[in-house]
Formats: structure tokens, sequence, C-alpha cells
């Protein structure tokens, strides 16, 4: 026992806490359940303010254990060095399991008892205790889940996980979005039948069901079982290895790599350039983080803008523009990598860190911004129209390269230096203002461009004035070093 003990404290240190708890997460869980359920708890009964108070840490845990939290689902990198220790191989993956189960069960409960404390009437205080325990229940039986989907992908399930992480990011923002206006279907039902049995929370709101658990409630246990049987037994999927940094898209960019290293970077930035854009996206923690908000724009579309109207064709303008609005959010995770210490090849390298900087700068902005404005661009211009596309595409470009050149923070962390869990802690107090700023500043722009400016003319002119400052100044500094 004292043995599991340590094994676990050491664990949790490494991964949640002193300052590695998530802290602001977890207050921003609470503060989002409470003033969900207040809105709640007067409009529907029992049964379905459980269904709504489970689907909370439903929501606010699988994304994470896709993305962030995801290592905890994976094998331990410190495993070889841990199986030194005098402890056994059961013991190791008896403290890896609790340890998983604490943190998730800490997460799924900064949701719950905001839930339970405000839940309505028709869920005595003997009972809401139990909303708390079913909801951490159904929080491990998701982990398990997760854990045998590894399993069963293997090394090469990277793609999928993003993708599904992606889908999932998708259904949350629109169950926001349209979610409380859909509160009549919630108040009419009183017991898990019919679709509801195809949903988690409600096999794990059975307790609460006006006709006794049923059906549900066997499904509820038998996931609660078939998780058990996972934990216990099924294998932690292997850590990822290093993989090829060649991809679909990287091949379709070449074009844009060779001028941009033709006209616009220099050969001081050619080395650091290089190393961003073929490594950034092959770092798993920088993919999950950040690819599942290209979803994000993609809403306007799924919520019906229809370009036929003005209303329909302003959303069509901001999808253009959306791109830059999370940019802060993207930039933040620039330095993240898996391993860190491998930077030494770079900062023993006789570079200038303005070089670096300036080189990962335009790396990000070929790899990263160009496809995302060309999709965005090429979207539009297909569900919408190709004259709206072409008019306002060059200044939503032009404004997302500037918004990149304002926003890049010259002296910060350095490209692949820094663990995406150190860098989050660090960075999160000023991405907020940030990340408000920018949207405001595009929303603002898009709706101005999209209002004022003529079907021809100023925004090409504005990318290709910055187009020429930017190999100007080029040219003058390969002048310099030759």
């Amino acid at each position: 026992m004292n043995r599991l003990t340590s094994l676990v404290r050491a664990q949790l240190s490494g991964e949640v806490l002193g300052e590695r708890t998530p802290v602001a997460a977890l207050a921003m869980q609470v503060v989002i359940s409470a003033l969900l359920c207040a809105v709640v708890r007067g409009e529907v009964g029992g049964y379905g303010y459980a269904i709504f108070a489970l689907c909370l840490p439903l929501a606010l845990t699988t994304v994470p254990l896709l993305g962030e939290l995801a290592p905890l689902l994976r094998a331990d990198p410190a495993s070889e060095w841990v199986g030194a220790l005098p402890v056994t191989p059961r013991d190791l993956r008896l403290s890896r399991v609790v340890t998983l189960l604490l943190i998730m069960g800490a997460l799924a409960a900064a949701s719950l008892v905001p839930a339970a404390l405000l839940a309505p009437d028709t869920i005595g205080l003997a009972e809401r205790p139990l909303l708390v325990v079913m909801g951490v229940l159904q929080t491990w039986a998701v982990a398990a889940g997760l854990l045998l989907l590894q399993v069963a992908l293997g090394r090469g399930g990277d793609t999928f996980m993003v993708a599904l992480q992606t889908l999932l990011f998708v259904a949350i923002m629109i169950g926001a979005l349209v979610g409380l206006r859909s509160l009549a279907i919630l108040a009419d039902v009183e017991g898990p039948t019919g679709p509801w049995l195809l949903l988690p929370p409600a096999w794990f709101s059975a307790p609460f069901a006006a006709a006794g658990p049923g059906m549900a409630g066997a499904m509820a246990a038998g996931a609660v079982l078939l998780a058990a049987i996972v934990l216990a037994l099924a294998p932690f999927p292997p850590a990822p290895r290093a993989r090829s940094t060649r991809s679909v898209l990287g091949t379709l960019l070449t074009p844009a790599r060779l001028l941009a290293e033709r006209l616009w970077v220099t050969r001081e930035e050619r080395g650091a350039f290089g190393l961003v854009y073929e490594a950034l996206p092959a770092e798993r923690d920088f993919v999950v983080r950040t690819y599942p908000l290209v979803a994000a724009p993609l809403l306007l579309v799924l919520l019906g803008a229809d370009a036929s109207t003005t209303e329909g064709e302003g959303l069509y303008a901001l999808l253009l523009f959306a791109p830059g609005a999370y940019l802060p959010f993207v930039l933040m995770h620039v330095p993240t990598s898996a391993t860190p210490a491998a930077r030494w090849v770079v900062d023993t390298a006789p570079t200038d860190p303005l070089d670096e900087d300036r080189g990962a700068r335009k790396a990000v902005a070929v790899r990263l911004l160009l496809p995302l404005y060309l999709a965005m661009g090429g979207l539009v211009a297909a569900l919408a129209s190709p004259a709206l596309a072409l008019r306002l595409w060059p200044l939503a470009l032009a404004s997302g390269l500037l918004a990149l050149k304002v926003l890049w923070r010259q002296g910060g962390p350095r490209p692949l230096s820094t663990k995406a869990q150190e860098l989050l802690n660090a960075g999160e107090n000023g991405l907020g203002g940030d990340l408000l700023t920018v949207a405001i500043a595009m929303t603002l722009l898009a709706a101005v461009s999209w209002q004022k400016l003529p079907s021809s003319g100023p925004g090409w002119a504005l990318l290709g004035a910055m187009a020429l400052i930017a190999m100007a100044g080029a040219a003058r500094s390969r002048a310099r070093s030759s």
C-alpha cells in the first residue's frame, strides 16, 4: 500500500499538482456549470435535469482527454526508470489507473458539484450526491472507452483521434448554441425510452427516472463493468514514436514554400523557417490543441448561412476573416514540443534569435495561415459566391498576415522549446485579452469590408503592397549579408 501511495503521489505531482494544477480550467468549469444549471433548473424535471447535468462533464472532459490530457491514456514515458525501483508491474499499472481515475474524477466533479447544489426540488437532498457519483462513473467509463480505442488504433491512430476531437469540438459548440433553445424537449422526458437509450448521459441518469432505472440502468451498469475490465486488463497504448513529417498538405504547399524561400525568407532565416515548417505540424501536442479550432468557423456554415440573404452573406464574410480571430491561441502553442531537450541543436548553432523569430513567423504564415485562408476562400466561393470570395479574400489574408506580425512576441519562448503543459500554465494569463481584442478587430474589419469594399481593387492592392514590402525587405537583408 505504501508503494502504491508513493507512486500515485509522484505521478500526480508530475501531472497536475503544484504549478501544474489547472486552477483556471477548473474554475471555468465551475462557472460554466453553475450558470447553465441555474438557467435550466426551473425549466425541466428531475430526469431531464440529470441528463443535462451529466452532459456537462461529458463535454468538458472528453475533449481534454483527446488533447492535453491524452498522455494519461498512454504509456508512462518514465516507466523504464520507475520500473528499476523495488515495485512490481502490478503496482505500476494500478498506480497509473488510480492516477487517471483521480484526475478525471476531479475534473468531472468541478462541473458536477455546482449542478448537484443547484438541482431542482424534484431531486431530493439525499439524491444529489448520487448525481455527482453517477457523473464521475460516466467520466471513468468514457476514459476507459478512449483508452480501449487508442489500444485498438495503435501508433497510427493520431489522425483519427484529431478528427474525433474536431467532431466533438463542433458538436459541443453546436450544443452550446442551440441546446438552451431545446429545453422543452428535456422538460417532457420522464424516463429513458426510445432514442434516449443511445445517449450515455441518459443511462447514468436512470436513477432519477420516474419509473425507475429499467433498461438504461442496466446499460449504465454494463458500461461501468466494461470500464473496470478495460482499466484492469487492457494495456496502455505505447508512447508516440517519431514519424515522418511528410503529408499531403505539405506536398501541396511545396510551390508556396519554394516561392517564399526565393522571395521572402532570407538566408539567415532559412534554417528556422525550415525547422518550424517541417517539425511543427508533426508535433502531436500542437496538432491536438490547434487543429480542431479550424472547425469553429465552419459552424457558421453548419448553422445555415444562406448566401441569398443579407445576413447569410455577412456570415460568409465573417468566415473569411475567422482564422485571424483565433491566431493568438495558435501562436501560444508554437513553442510546443514533446522533446524540448532536442533544442540544443538549435541553441548551439550560430543563429541570431531575431533571425530565428522571423524565420519561424514566416513558416507559420506559409504552413498554417496560407492553407487556412485558401480553404476558407474556396469554401465561400463554392457555397456562397466566387465574387464575394474574390472581393474579400485578399483583405482577409492581408489582415491575417498583419495580425501575425503584430501578435508575434519576439523574445518569448523559442519555437519547439517547451512542453505543452508548462507552456499553457505560463501563457494563459494574457491569452484571453489577445483573443478578445483580435476577435473584435476581425469582426469589425469583416463587417466594414463586406459593406464598403468595392468589387475589385483595394483588397488585391493591399495584398500586393504587402508582398512588395516583404520582398523588398528580404532583398535588403540579402544585400547586407552578402
